[in-house]
């Protein structure tokens, strides 16, 4: 089975250029030492930090990973003002449940976790809607 590879991706606004590099080793280190854990429920519910902290400190971590990364940077100056950024929010579920299931649960038990509704299983009879549409 392979390994999730999580990928944080760096889009310029201006210029079509990306990087993207595995950013799985920062989150299980911000989760393993339980720090920033609201930053870590954004991404957990979908979304990206606001908080440019937050981007500064996984870059930073990142790149003593990363010499591509580290180069990359160096080659462009750094993020920039118009910057795009990304991560695989799925990806980040996935890991968090398989190697933090305790974490979750405190997510999960959370009042800023969004509760979703399923659906009941069984199918809906359209039939009247169809006999409906015929009369008209």
């Amino acid at each position: 089975m392979a390994k999730i590879r999580i990928r944080f991706t760096i889009t310029s606004g201006n210029l079509e250029t990306a990087f993207n590099f595995d950013c799985q080793k920062w989150i299980s280190h911000i989760a393993a030492n339980r720090v920033k854990s609201d930053e870590l429920l954004t991404i957990y519910n979908g979304k990206f930090p606001a908080s440019k902290m937050f981007v500064l400190d996984m870059l930073e971590f990142l790149r003593t990973k990363d010499q591509h990364l580290d180069n990359f940077l160096l080659a462009r100056g750094g993020i920039k003002q118009d910057d795009l950024l990304s991560i695989e929010n799925d990806d980040v579920r996935q890991l968090l449940n398989r190697d933090f299931p305790e974490l979750v649960a405190e997510f999960a038990n959370s009042e800023t976790v969004k509760k979703v509704i399923k659906r009941r299983p069984g199918k809906v009879d359209l039939s009247p809607l169809v006999a409906d549409r015929e009369n008209r």
